[in-house]
């Protein structure tokens, strides 16, 4: 199974959603950063993080996050939001000072509106 689906959504921009199926790890977070590559390569300027499927987050999905979010990082705007994280996951960005720069919501459609 991949680790990312993909799919579109139309707020007041169109919104790319990777919708995560398990932790990001060590022997995937390639792939995510792969797929955030390519989609950006094809025109992506907004995306959302769907994390309501993964129950941890790894040090390297960390950095993975990071690398996606100064990928986007073209402007002062925010261009990537993550959606749906477990309270130990967003405890976790929080501590880590990810939330200073990448706003997390509650569920997708959230995150989609805050563009």
């Amino acid at each position: 199974m991949a680790l990312v689906e993909v799919s579109q959504r139309q707020g007041r921009v169109p919104v790319t959603v990777f919708h995560l199926q398990d932790r990001v790890n060590l022997g995937n977070f390639a792939e995510l950063e792969k797929t955030a590559k390519e989609a950006h390569e094809n025109g992506m300027h907004d995306l959302v993080v769907d994390l309501s499927k993964s129950e941890s987050l790894t040090s390297i999905g960390v950095r993975a996050l990071v690398i996606i979010h100064k990928m986007l990082a073209t402007d002062s705007a925010s261009h990537l939001k993550l959606a749906g994280p477990i309270p130990p996951i967003r405890e976790m960005l929080q501590i880590a000072g990810i939330t200073q720069f990448i706003e997390i919501y509650d569920t997708v459609d959230e995150a989609v509106a805050s563009f």
